[in-house]
């Protein structure tokens, strides 16, 4: 979802996790308009960063004191490529608070621990 490849109000791109009829429940449970709208009001700021919207994502999840490595999914090796690149950036506190602010209450607390967002240094 953090990749941007979904949008709201749009069908779900074939070949996704989401249309897996495996595992795809757990992804559509998450992809409201609500949510995706967030998830693409994070592309100036990535813009900004020079980042794709998948490596600022990972770099926001890594910046939590709680998480100790991101579990990624790939389903192409260029896409292992990117997500390791992820792990050597720094986002600054205007950053990390840039998106906690755009996210705000879609992030579901109790799985990114007691510190994110409402408590980040």
């Amino acid at each position: 979802m953090l990749t941007g490849k979904y949008l709201p109000g749009a069908p779900l791109p074939s070949g996704t996790r989401a249309t897996d009829p495996e595992g795809g429940q757990y992804v559509t449970r998450l992809l409201t308009d609500e949510i995706l709208t967030r998830v693409q009001n994070l592309r100036p700021l990535a813009a900004d960063h020079g980042l794709p919207l998948a490596q600022l994502s990972i770099a926001w999840t890594l910046a939590n004191p709680n998480v100790s490595s991101a579990i990624v999914g790939a389903s192409r090796p260029e896409q292992i490529t990117d997500s390791a690149a992820a792990a050597g950036v720094h986002l600054g506190a205007d950053a990390l608070k840039a998106i906690d602010e755009i996210l705000a209450d879609v992030i579901e607390p109790h799985l990114t621990g007691p510190l994110s967002p409402q408590s980040r240094p």
